[in-house]
């Protein structure tokens, strides 16, 4: 017998048979995650009847508050649930959030302008127009019920995320030792099941949605999460204790009367669904506290680094003029004003100028890197999420998806950065590796560049497509192809790489803070990704009766836009590479 087949107890294939377990476990809510995703926009503004401006509201407060939440998930679980209980709880909401997405209601109704009505119609608010009556404007008749329902389970898919997402991570890293050699390949192998669960999710609930029923599609992906749940629940024992609460006396603590502190952490969950509910609905107030948050995050993280030094004491200067920035900040996230935008910017040059002549140590320095590094995922981001907006409503609308006799749904367009990523993964990890030995592996700024530079470059596949319309405004699909395998590379320069540089560059008392702070920028980076889009938005109620090419050449003016975007923010990033890179003071 090899030694490769050999498995010590509670392993298999050399591995712990918990990875096993929290692999099709994520793979299955990764499954039901991206098979709701790319059908949001299409549901919304196809069946509901939304402008696209309204559509891209709810998918970017759904989107950004998906990616805040795990913050607080993740520190309940540290703190009292530990990550098992967290991952059921956060898979319960989840299949629930699911197999409510199944439900639709009738489908939105469109009075144009000029229509003699037949028979009087309800307005959503109540009104009745009566029978006879000729309409001045379009009149649109939607599904109150409906659409709180939809809420609704948007909401639950959301808290849900924020319970298992951070989680199922975490407990697949506990299952090694920290010096254990098998950590890394660990990890490949449950990120392959994301992308799994990603890739096939895409392809199904897409073709199933936009075939057969908007209801197969989002019921596909609620049987994903409930299998998902299964599995955890029959296997977790394999899972060997290490994900168990750190005190689970704690849990036992009375917090109110009869209540618990773990039911009532359960009980809080519950209760933030109607929170979530009205966030979902008000795009704005998502944006402003993501604004918030972060710009306090950024500036406070920059001002813990200068007080880094017992020794010199409070410096109530930095301490002072890290407020004066916050508080200018704030009013700029409040307003808008871009009066306040630029006095916030200078107010954080100074203040980071300050520190590099008062308090320039080695951690000052790494952390001011750290956050340029941060804020430019913001640019990227924005421009990669593009995907499940603007760019599945071209696909829509203006892409020729016909291959021989088979037409390829918009919705599946989205597997695309998954396939990609389980295809070149690897290749991209063996060139760093191979780079590195020879000396010419480029630094982190510069990756940063050159991810953001290739998202900029994507869009400028869409913009040469544009030139080889056919005579309808119709886009050959290779160039859509093209656009996310660009996407897909800059996504593998920038998004690994960024994780590993916060774990390095980060004080390691604030590590946890800086990465969510990593993560708080993704979710900003989801609101600002929608109204981007929103340039490009149709609103005709389902932009059937807009022309082709006059759509095509209002994504082509917006993909232009993001195209110098894009190329000019990840040259400057490179031009400005060696500053971070002496910044950043001998880590690579």
């Amino acid at each position: 017998m090899t030694t490769a087949t050999v498995s010590a107890p509670g392993e298999f294939l050399g591995h712990p048979k918990g990875l096993y377990v929290c692999f099709a476990t994520e793979l299955w809510e990764r499954f039901s995650f991206y098979g709701m995703k790319y059908l949001l926009l299409l549901y919304v503004t196809k069946y509901h009847l939304f402008t696209d401006s309204a559509g891209y509201d709810v998918l970017g407060a759904y989107a950004g508050l998906v990616y805040a939440l795990p913050l607080i998930g993740g520190l309940l679980a540290d703190r009292y649930l530990g990550m098992r209980k967290a991952v059921i709880f956060g898979a319960l909401l989840l299949t629930a959030g699911h197999a409510t997405m199944a439900y639709e209601g009738f489908q939105a109704m469109k009075f144009a302008a000029g229509t003699t009505l037949v028979e009087a119609i309800t307005l959503n608010d109540g009104t009745v127009i009566a029978a006879g009556t000729l309409l001045t404007e379009d009149v649109i008749i939607q599904d109150v019920v409906a659409l709180k329902v939809f809420f609704f389970a948007l909401a639950l898919i959301t808290v849900g995320v924020g319970f298992l997402k951070p989680n199922i991570s975490t407990i697949v890293g506990k299952l090694y030792g920290k010096d254990d050699p098998r950590r890394d390949s660990g990890f490949t192998i449950f990120y392959m099941g994301i992308n799994i669960g990603s890739f096939t999710a895409t392809i199904l609930c897409g073709w199933l949605g936009e075939t057969y029923g908007w209801s197969y599609g989002f019921g596909a992906a609620g049987i994903g999460m409930l299998l998902g749940l299964i599995t955890f629940l029959k296997f977790q024992d394999t899972l060997e204790g290490h994900a168990e609460p750190a005190e689970p006396a704690r849990l036992k603590e009375t917090f109110l009367g009869p209540i618990n502190k773990e039911w009532a952490i359960y009980l809080g969950g519950l209760l933030s669904l109607s929170v979530v509910w009205l966030l979902i609905q008000n795009e704005p107030v998502v944006h402003l506290a993501q604004n918030s948050m972060l710009i306090i995050a950024v500036v406070g993280i920059i001002l813990y680094s200068m007080l880094y030094q017992p020794d010199k004491g409070q410096d109530w200067v930095a301490i002072a003029m890290a407020a004066v920035t916050m508080v200018v900040g704030l009013a700029w996230a409040f307003t808008g004003d871009d009066t306040w935008l630029g006095m916030m910017l200078l107010g954080l040059v100074v203040f980071i100028g300050y520190g590099f002549k008062s308090h320039n140590s080695a951690e000052y320095s790494r952390t001011v890197v750290l956050m340029v590094l941060i804020v430019s995922t913001i640019v990227f981001w924005a421009l990669f999420e593009q995907s499940a907006g603007s760019m599945t409503l071209y696909a829509d609308r203006v892409l020729d998806r016909n291959l021989g006799d088979t037409e390829i749904r918009a919705s599946m367009f989205g597997s695309l950065n998954a396939g990609f990523i389980m295809l070149l993964a690897i290749p991209f990890a063996a060139l760093w590796v191979w780079l590195a030995k020879r000396g010419w592996e480029p630094s982190t700024p510069v990756k940063f560049g050159l991810g953001i530079m290739q998202a900029g470059l994507g869009f400028g596949a869409l913009v040469l497509g544009a030139e080889f319309a056919d005579d309808a405004g119709k886009v050959a699909m290779i160039w859509l192809v093209l656009a996310y395998l660009l996407h897909t590379t800059g996504e593998l320069c920038l998004s690994p790489v960024g994780l590993s540089a916060v774990t390095k560059l980060s004080i390691g008392k604030v590590v946890g803070v800086s990465m969510g702070t990593w993560f708080l920028a993704t979710a900003l980076s989801e609101t600002v990704a929608t109204r981007i889009g929103k340039m490009a938005a149709i609103d005709t109620g389902g932009a059937e009766s807009a022309d082709a090419i006059q759509l095509l050449t209002t994504y082509t003016e917006l993909y232009e836009f993001l195209m110098w975007t894009g190329i000019g923010i990840g040259v400057f990033m490179i031009v400005i590479s060696p500053i971070l890179k002496k910044g950043m003071r001998g880590i690579h």
